[in-house]
């Protein structure tokens, strides 16, 4: 670990040095920008104890690799289609109209209580 460095958004960019590296696994790591993923860092004083690999394979990414909530894909999503269907009207009305199509389809399949 080289450094590190706070950002406005509360993440945290970190700094690594790897030894010298071949130019595939450059290739590999070029590849790797902008993704989301796992890093496992032991310090060489740390005890021997490590992370089995499984458990690192077991961690959910995908709560962490969208940069929009589901309501703002949705939303994106249904601007899109707004904008192909011809995009009449005010979109805050078709999105409105959408929405409660869907909330009334899911309500339909709800059970009597």
């Amino acid at each position: 670990l080289d450094g590190y460095q706070r950002r406005k958004d509360r993440s945290v960019s970190l700094r690594l040095l790897t030894q010298e590296q071949t130019s595939a696994d450059l290739m590999n790591i070029d590849s790797l920008l902008d993704t989301f993923g796992i890093l496992y860092f032991r310090a060489d004083d740390s005890p021997e104890e490590s992370v089995p690999f499984e458990e690192l394979d077991s961690i959910e990414l995908d709560l962490y690799d969208k940069k929009k909530t589901q309501s703002q894909r949705l939303r994106a999503v249904l601007y899109k289609l707004y904008k192909q269907e011809g995009g009449e009207g005010e979109f805050k009305d078709y999105y409105k109209v959408k929405t409660e199509k869907i909330i009334e389809h899911f309500k339909s399949r709800l059970e009597d209580e």
